[in-house]
């Protein structure tokens, strides 16, 4: 049996945007849950929600992001930070003895919604445009 290393951490959640200010956040007991208008407007008996704080265009690539829903987008800053984290030249990273282990919460469903709305107001699957689909993924 080989042994296992983790050599870097990264994280994107509604308590921070890095391992240091979540664990600062862990630390004081803040919490990332806070009141969503927009749940409430649409009727949800549930009306909160934990967002990370951050501006996607300002980190990713615009060509790269129309790709990404905004969960995809977080994992893809997380393991930025974490291969960063890591110290691994490139060739390390791109390497078969080189693994990667993310999470999240679920689907970005702000996608779903905006495809489920393009069709009921245009009438048709063809006008969602050729990127949603991986952005529901």
């Amino acid at each position: 049996m080989r042994r296992v290393v983790i050599t870097g951490i990264g994280i994107i959640s509604p308590i921070g945007n890095n391992a240091a200010e979540v664990e600062a956040s862990l630390r004081t007991g803040k919490s990332g849950i806070v009141f969503a208008p927009e749940y409430a407007e649409h009727g949800f008996r549930s009306q909160v929600h934990g967002l990370p704080k951050i501006v996607l265009e300002d980190h990713i690539d615009k060509r790269n992001l129309r790709f990404m829903g905004p969960g995809a987008a977080y994992n893809f800053l997380a393991m930025e930070q974490a291969i960063a984290d890591s110290g691994l030249e490139e060739g390390e990273v791109s390497n078969e003895r080189t693994g990667l282990v993310m999470g999240s919460g679920g689907p970005s469903t702000s996608n779903f919604f905006e495809a489920h709305q393009i069709v009921i107001e245009k009438g048709a699957p063809k006008r969602m445009g050729p990127f949603m689909v991986t952005r529901c993924m």
